[in-house]
C-alpha cells in the first residue's frame, strides 16, 4: 500500500509550521483528520511556491522570515507542471466557465496539479470547493479556526 499524497494550496501552507523534525499543521484545523495528515506525504504545486514567494516580496519580509518560509517550502515535495496538468487545467477552465464559476488561474493550476495526479487537494480557500465537482479527487476543505 502506497503512502497517500496530499497537495496543499497556499492557504494551507501559511498555516503549517516546523515542530521537531517535521512539518505540522494546527490540529484545530485538521480536526479528526490528524492521523491521515500525519501518515501522508505533503506536496505543493510550483504555483504555490510562486504565490508564497510573491507574498513575502510584496509584504517586504525580512531575511530571517524569508529564510524560514523557504525552509518550510523546501520540506514539501515540489510538483512541476507537466502535459497532464495542462490538459486538466484546460478541462477545469472550460467546465468552470460553462457553469459561470470564476476562479483565478493560480487556483486552477493548483487544482489541475492535484486532479491530474489523483491526489487530494487540501485548502482553506472556498474557491476550490466551487470546482470540486469537476475534479476526480477529494477536495479537503479545512475551515480556519476562529
Amino acid at each position: 500500500m502506497s503512502r497517500e499524497t496530499l497537495i496543499f494550496d497556499s492557504s494551507v501552507v501559511g498555516r503549517v509550521s516546523w515542530q521537531g523534525r517535521g512539518l505540522r499543521v494546527d490540529t484545530r484545523l485538521v480536526g479528526n483528520e490528524v492521523a491521515r495528515f500525519a501518515a501522508a506525504s505533503w506536496a505543493v504545486s510550483i504555483v504555490t511556491i510562486a504565490e508564497v514567494r510573491a507574498g513575502y516580496r510584496i509584504g517586504g519580509w525580512g531575511s530571517r522570515r524569508v529564510t524560514r518560509a523557504e525552509l518550510l517550502l523546501g520540506a514539501f515535495v515540489p510538483l512541476t507542471i507537466d502535459d497532464g496538468d495542462i490538459e486538466e487545467w484546460s478541462r477545469l477552465m472550460a467546465a468552470a466557465r460553462s457553469r459561470g464559476v470564476k476562479l483565478s488561474d493560480n487556483d486552477l493550476w493548483i487544482a489541475a496539479t492535484a486532479s491530474s495526479r489523483g491526489h487530494a487537494l487540501v485548502t482553506c480557500d472556498r474557491d476550490h470547493e466551487r470546482i470540486a465537482a469537476e475534479m476526480p479527487v477529494e477536495v479537503v476543505y479545512l475551515a480556519p479556526p476562529v
